[in-house]
């Protein structure tokens, strides 16, 4: 049978495979067999509750074997998996019940001692205290007692997964994909990078942020190994580094943020890391400076510049061929199989017949989600409807990003739509001015951004650095490259900068650290 299924993936690597490692963390490892006999398990004691097939179910636990296994346990029920931060209070566990009417939650020992006496749907838990949790609950024993079933009946276009993002209210928004969408992406990225039944994945990003399916679904495709990386390990670059040479991983995937941390905090010249021979990076800029850097330590492994919004799940790809230069713009690429991309006037309500060199970035792909969850809204004002002549109708996604193509027909992210500031009168692209900044020697990340001062907007630039850089520095360097109303207005320095879950940074943070910083 020709898989159709995320779940299949994992019945036919189980089939041709059984012993082979599927999932890895510390010293805890489980095979293919395991992991499709304890998904299975798991499915039918889902489907003995009251939960409804096509309904939302949080996962609100640490990375751990378990939680892979309720992540396919719970698509394999005809139910949706909704990945949830495990650093998430419970309050805000309990606004997303309520917003994405979630059915179930699968929790871990630390997280169901959180939720109780909290507001919360029924309880999925394998290994957990229920003490104080008054709801309907699924113990490993009723796991146990239940037998192992087939993939429910749910066909492709059904959902399999939500990744939940908080708009600019702060409410969450929930982006729906498919079986279909998640299976086209795996195959898509399993072929793109050549995965190999022998490769160890790094699974660095957190499940609720959308870089982890790679290692969860093309793993899959390929019948890989996925290394787990425990969110602590984010915390200290070294211990990333040594992690990577005892595992000899052979494929990373992460923001460009993690990986500068590795260069420039995570004694790469102690660790042996000759064994990757993929490094991919997306979800935001990387200097070039930097990635060429990092590009020179690890001359074993090919670089590869991946793009899409969540939405998408990833559209473009640009593999480097040589290290490049501190000045130099590194290309999103262009699109992979089964994708197409136009340039269109940034905010077009309709797909105009003429194609732009420099705007907007729209998407229309096999791995496009279905919509967002609930929100008919939301899913039609980020589409373009284009018909053509026999009225077939056709959907593009507005990725809201901004977009240069060049002579050899390579595109270029610019910014975002609503990153674009003005600063004195002319426009600003904020990622920019954060690339200037991040190529300038001892600067190991930065943030720009815009605070009010002095009753006026002013562009600010938020660092964190080696120790050998001073501010003046630093304004002195991005002078010689920036346009001067592009030049920040003032530069402070912070030990960390603060970060999202994913390893991004955050910038409304930063611009507090630095309020916080000059009231001093």
């Amino acid at each position: 049978m020709t898989p159709y299924l995320l779940s299949h993936l994992i019945d036919s690597a189980a089939e041709r495979d059984p012993a082979h490692t599927a999932l890895k963390i510390g010293d805890q490892a489980m095979s293919y067999g395991e992991l499709a006999a304890r998904s299975a398990k798991l499915a039918a004691a889902i489907g003995e509750t009251r939960l409804s097939s096509g309904q939302p179910i949080g996962v609100y636990a640490f990375k751990a074997l378990d939680t892979v296994v309720a992540i396919h346990a719970i698509q394999r029920a005809g139910a949706i998996t909704v990945p949830i931060d495990p650093m998430a209070p419970p309050a805000q566990v309990s606004r997303m019940t309520s917003s994405l009417g979630l059915r179930g939650l699968v929790v871990d020992d630390a997280h169901a001692s959180r939720i109780a006496g909290t507001q919360h749907p029924p309880v999925i838990i394998t290994n957990a205290v229920t003490d104080g949790i008054d709801a309907e609950i699924v113990t490993s024993a009723d796991i146990e007692a239940s037998q192992p079933v087939s993939a429910a009946s749910i066909l492709a276009d059904d959902p399999a997964y939500m990744i939940t993002t908080s708009g600019s209210t702060g409410e969450p928004k929930a982006i729906v994909h498919t079986h279909r969408s998640a299976m086209r992406y795996a195959q898509l990225a399993a072929a793109t990078y050549a995965l190999r039944s022998d490769d160890r994945l790094a699974n660095v990003a957190p499940f609720h942020f959308d870089q982890s399916t790679f290692e969860l679904y093309a793993s899959l495709v390929a019948r890989a190994t996925s290394v787990m990386v425990p969110e602590a390990f984010l915390r200290f670059p070294a211990e990333l580094s040594k992690l990577a040479e005892s595992e000899r991983l052979t494929v990373w995937y992460s923001v460009p943020t993690i990986l500068t941390q590795l260069l420039h905090r995570g004694a790469l010249d102690d660790h042996d890391l000759s064994s990757l021979r993929w490094v991919l990076f997306g979800g935001e800029r990387f200097g070039a400076g930097t990635l060429g850097q990092l590009m020179r330590r690890l001359p074993t492994a090919r670089f590869s510049n991946v793009y899409g919004p969540a939405e998408v799940n990833q559209c473009t790809h640009h593999h480097l061929t040589r290290p490049p230069e501190a000045d130099q713009s590194i290309p999103i690429g262009a699109p992979w199989a089964d994708t197409e991309v136009r340039v269109v006037e940034p905010n077009s309500r309709t797909l105009p017949k003429i194609e732009l060199d420099r705007g907007e970035l729209v998407v229309r792909s096999a791995t496009m989600m279905a919509g967002y969850w609930n929100r008919q809204d939301l899913t039609e004002g980020s589409m373009l409807a284009e018909h053509d002549s026999s009225g077939i109708r056709r959907r593009w996604y507005r990725t809201g990003d901004l977009v240069e193509r060049d002579d050899n027909g390579l595109l270029h992210f610019l910014g975002r739509v609503d990153r674009q500031v003005k600063v004195r009168g002319a426009r600003v692209e904020l990622e920019y001015v954060e690339s200037a900044l991040a190529d300038v020697d001892g600067v190991i990340s930065a943030a720009a951004v815009t605070v009010m001062k002095n009753s006026e907007q002013q562009l600010i630039a938020v660092l964190e650095t080696d120790g050998s850089v001073a501010p003046r520095t630093v304004m002195a360097a991005v002078r010689d490259v920036l346009p001067p109303h592009a030049v920040p207005s003032d530069v402070v320095i912070v030990d960390r900068l603060p970060r999202t879950q994913s390893g991004k940074i955050d910038s409304r943070a930063a611009a507090d650290a630095y309020l916080e910083q000059v009231d001093q």
